[in-house]
């Protein structure tokens, strides 16, 4: 893959991030129907995957766990003000608002990366990535247009407030960590969110002994599949690419979700969702083959 050209390596790495975050939802599913709380599921999530990287990495690898101070605090800041932040608000807006418009709301980052983008840095959106960003955002409409509900007014502001604070790690991320070794850098975000997550969640580790052999399998999924391999990708891509490029391509997670729900849960997929899955494809086909072509 080293002989790839950089900006579609990046592309290949960002879309298998954002197939294994599409796997969230599917052991969110189980493990909520388990039994398990959300509190524990993130705590368990990320202390999982922390020590899975740190094993890894003192057997293997035992240099690349070695970063600067600078390094290191950048890293703990994106994990706690980033991943911990996020999934947080994120699993609130859930608790207040139907499930459909809290990933709505959630799926509004691509836009906060722009305007951010546009405003704040010299990156400035084109015409033709406004129309693919506006195209892709309606298909995401199309896509999750479902049964609406708000039980808490907050959980709305729980919602947004998940959307720009992940923007905002996936600009940070880009900007603040070029040159840093990608699992380096996961090993450390994982890390503090996890001792944030358990701190903020007050997660008995006691339990663990208790966990039925299904639950262990669907939080050591959601540790390889959902955290440690997309957060590692996602990382090495913002080397490559630019944030809202990025932030745009993660657009092929919902996708992935609907189609595996679709598979896996049965859940038949209308012609309005399909529809809106094709207009999310195509905007990412352009932007993206768009950008490749461009010298």
């Amino acid at each position: 893959m080293s002989s790839i050209n950089p900006r579609l390596r990046g592309t290949i790495e960002i879309s298998i991030a954002s197939v294994g975050f599409g796997f969230l939802g599917i052991f969110g599913k189980w493990a909520f129907a388990s039994g398990l709380s959300v509190g524990e599921f993130l705590s368990y999530r990320f202390t999982l995957a922390a020590l899975l990287i740190w094993i890894f990495l003192l057997l293997f690898k035992p240099q690349w766990i070695k970063l600067t101070r600078r390094q290191t605090m950048i890293a703990a800041l994106l994990g706690v003000f980033g991943y911990a932040l996020f999934s947080t608000l994120y699993f609130e807006a859930i608790d207040g608002l139907s499930v459909t418009l809290a990933a709505l709301l959630l799926y509004t980052y691509p836009f906060w990366v722009n305007v951010f983008s546009h405003f704040f840095t010299h990156d400035k959106i084109s015409k033709k990535e406004a129309l693919c960003l506006v195209g892709a955002s309606l298909g995401l409409v199309l896509l999750l247009w479902g049964h609406i509900e708000v039980r808490n007014i907050w959980a709305i502001a729980a919602g947004l407030g998940s959307a720009i604070s992940y923007a905002i790690y996936v600009m940070l991320s880009g900007r603040l960590q070029q040159g840093v070794r990608p699992i380096s850098s996961s090993l450390y975000v994982i890390t503090f969110g996890a001792i944030t997550l358990s701190l903020f969640h007050r997660t008995d580790y006691s339990h663990v002994q208790s966990l039925t052999s299904f639950q262990a399998s669907c939080i050591f999924g959601i540790a390889v599949i959902c955290t440690i391999l997309p957060l590692t990708l996602e990382l090495a891509a913002l080397q490559k690419l630019r944030s809202k490029e990025v932030a745009l391509l993660m657009m092929i997670e919902p996708l992935t979700a609907a189609i595996m729900g679709a598979m896996i849960f049965h859940e038949s997929l209308s012609l309005r969702q399909l529809s809106g899955a094709l207009l999310i494809t195509g905007s990412l086909v352009i932007n993206t083959f768009s950008k490749q072509d461009s010298p």
